[in-house]
């Protein structure tokens, strides 16, 4: 018996709705909210236009209504489009640990098999959720790319492939035998490679682990009706444990041990990669202090490893060609920030990384690995930023925590200022369909049927 595999799916099979503390279960609602809020801020982006032009082209005799669109079409297909649009714009939330994730890309599977049972619920939703967080965030917290083949050769996908196998299992009724075949399927056959995320990026970025979600649906799917996996799929020979680089052990998991994971989340204020939340912060903090940007001699930032290599690792960082590139560029982020006094999404719809005054800006900016910041990484996303004018004048501060994170959360009031923008000006939904929309996400435990709430994120 493959025991990781027994110990991951034993403890799905056990959890229970009833189960989940009530402050786990208003977390999960603050994340699964900030998901769908960052789909339909990504609905008109191109990805998703591809991704639902695809999904409307398949029917199904057990279909899932897709966010955005509320079309119906198979439910592997609808976990696609779901996570493709909850993470295109890099806005959902973050998890750290010996790598980093995306957890709320769960919430797309999540929405997917419930919606493709006739009696799926906002709890089915919530459970999914809580579930796909102890999974991916439990593998995050492994040093399991840390082996002879290293991180950069395998794509974070290939941890939430097995979150959304073992969660939209779980979610469409499959007994153990079965749950434990559905992973088999999934890891053995569907890993994604570092590359994505390297150089100048592309579309995929956004769109991968919503492909690993596809396929984890895809292969519940399968197991649903029988179909076998092979045994030991992750402790044997050829297993994913020997590709992928280490053998692990997840953490204790949420009430046999250990805190729920989804308590550790972070949500992001900003629309860009994590490592630069608390950078663009100190730049707000110091921006009162330059007149005008044409003043600014140097600016250095000092980061953690993981931001510097991520977000100002090489020179397509300074370069950026696409959006994709751009929201993964600390110098990008912070030049916009100093300028405009913000970073929002309308920054990269105009293609402000190609603008000549922010390339300017942009290469006046250094980043490097300070020992301050990395001692303090994952639990602290420490960023200390200096700024020096043409006439000596120097000034600096660092940020610890930035909004959103679990040691300073945003309210529910600030969620949802960040939610409406992106239902009112890209989801293009009516002010009274949004507030009904926001009512039955608040209080999602209580919803009948799925459907109701992705029908309210098209607009009528």
């Amino acid at each position: 018996m493959d025991k990781f595999l027994d110990n991951m799916t034993s403890y799905a099979q056990d959890l229970k709705f009833e189960d989940i503390p009530q402050d786990v279960v208003e977390r999960a609602k603050h994340f699964i909210l900030d998901a769908v809020g960052c789909a339909l801020g990504a609905s008109k982006s191109p990805p998703a236009i591809i991704a639902q032009a695809s999904a409307k082209e398949i029917s199904s005799s057990t279909p899932s209504k897709v966010l955005g669109s509320a079309e119906p079409t198979s439910p592997d297909l609808a976990a696609f489009v779901n996570g493709a649009m909850i993470r295109y714009l890099d806005y959902n939330d973050t998890y750290t640990g010996y790598t980093t994730c995306h957890p709320s890309d769960m919430v797309g599977p999540a929405l997917a098999a419930a919606s493709a049972k006739p009696d799926g619920n906002g709890k089915d939703v919530i459970l999914g959720t809580v579930l796909g967080y102890e999974i991916l965030c439990g593998l995050t917290d492994t040093p399991i790319f840390e082996g002879s083949t290293g991180f950069r050769h395998w794509d974070q996908s290939a941890l939430g492939l097995v979150a959304a196998s073992v969660l939209s299992a779980k979610i469409l009724g499959l007994n153990k035998e079965q749950m434990d075949h559905a992973v088999s399927l999934a890891v053995s056959s569907h890993l994604s490679i570092g590359q994505i995320r390297t150089g100048q990026i592309s579309h995929w970025k956004g769109c991968a682990v919503g492909n690993a979600s596809r396929n984890g649906v895809f292969c519940s799917m399968l197991a649903a009706k029988g179909m076998t996996g092979p045994n030991f799929v992750f402790e044997g020979e050829g297993g994913y444990f020997n590709a992928i680089g280490n053998k692990v052990e997840l953490p204790p998991f949420g009430n046999k041990g250990g805190e729920f994971k989804i308590m550790r989340a972070r949500v992001k204020p900003f629309p860009s990669g994590y490592f630069s939340q608390s950078a663009i912060e100190a730049v707000l903090e110091l921006r009162d202090n330059i007149n005008n940007v044409d003043e600014i001699k140097s600016i250095l930032l000092e980061t953690f490893p993981s931001g510097k290599s991520a977000m100002g690792g090489d020179i397509s960082r300074w370069k950026p060609e696409t959006r994709e590139s751009a929201d993964h560029s600390l110098p990008f982020v912070m030049a916009v920030a100093l300028m405009d006094g913000n970073l929002e999404i309308r920054h990269y719809d105009e293609e402000y990384y190609k603008k000549d005054n922010v390339r300017e800006l942009m290469s006046k900016i250094q980043v490097e690995v300070g020992e301050e910041s990395s001692n303090a990484w994952p639990d602290v996303p420490l960023n200390v930023l200096s700024i020096e004018t043409n006439s000596g004048e120097k000034f600096s501060t660092k940020v610890a925590f930035h909004l959103g994170h679990y040691e300073r959360l945003m309210t529910n009031e600030q969620l949802e200022n960040k939610f409406r923008p992106m239902a009112l000006q890209y989801g293009n939904i009516p002010e009274n369909q949004l507030n009904e929309l926001l009512s039955k996400l608040w209080n999602l435990e209580s919803v009948n049927n799925i459907d109701e709430v992705i029908e309210l994120t098209a607009r009528k």
